[in-house]
């Protein structure tokens, strides 16, 4: 041992969680748990040991060991929307979609600013046939995150099940005015062929195929209108 130095524990089981996020960004969840485990058996009172722990075991679908860390994590911070955003996440994952909503309505009361929590939140209420409920997160989810397309692309394949098909339309120009993904494109066309508009969904889809030239599924969509284009003649 070198002179002067003094052992810390909680140095080294920070050591341990930074080697478990070391192991858990490329996807090596099982080593994960195992750094995290051994940060957690010198400091068994840090619930971000544990969330991240919860994560790797989520990672491996390892469901009930992930619950059991969610819930020691919120038993030593009850404070943390995201303990409980996580949690709703694996029981959603489960399909124990009651619970699932349980939870994110808990992350909600303790963050009510946080978009990612009406987003979770909406997705299970479209599993459960409570589509109202969905649109109304996703809505919330859009006011707080303008910037991010994902809650309006969300909104958007939802109204297009509900057969909003003018409103779908609205959301997906906002999310192309934001990125021009080629998917965005794709669902624009795949709601025009929809209405009939052949001709307006060959257009799109050929926009979509400049922006991803290599795209087999997008040509393949663009041969398929042109067989129907060309059967109306």
């Amino acid at each position: 041992m070198a002179d002067g130095y003094i052992y810390n524990k909680d140095d080294e089981a920070d050591d341990y969680n930074e080697r478990g996020i070391s192991y858990f960004n490329v996807m090596q969840y099982a080593d994960a748990v195992k750094e995290f485990t051994k940060a957690i058996n010198i400091i068994k009172t840090d619930p971000d040991f544990y969330l991240n722990r919860a994560l790797a075991y989520y990672s491996l679908k390892m469901y009930n060991e992930a619950i059991k860390d969610c819930q020691k994590a919120i038993s030593l911070s009850s404070d943390r929307g995201d303990y409980h955003n996580t949690l709703g996440s694996i029981y959603d994952d489960m399909r124990k979609y009651d619970e699932a909503i349980n939870e994110f309505n808990e992350a909600i009361k303790i963050e009510s600013d946080v978009p990612d929590y009406y987003y979770n939140r909406g997705n299970v209420y479209w599993k459960v046939g409570k589509t109202d409920l969905a649109l109304q997160d996703y809505d919330k989810a859009v006011s707080l995150n303008d910037s991010d397309p994902i809650f309006l692309y969300k909104k958007s394949q939802l109204l297009t099940e509900l057969n909003k098909y003018d409103d779908a339309l609205k959301d997906l120009d906002k999310c192309i005015k934001i990125s021009r993904n080629p998917a965005y494109f794709v669902d624009e066309a795949g709601i025009y062929e929809k209405q009939g508009n052949y001709q307006k969904s060959l257009d799109i889809l050929k926009e979509a195929l400049n922006l991803s030239p290599q795209d087999i599924s997008i040509k393949s969509k663009i041969a398929s209108i042109e067989k129907l284009i060309e059967s109306e003649k």
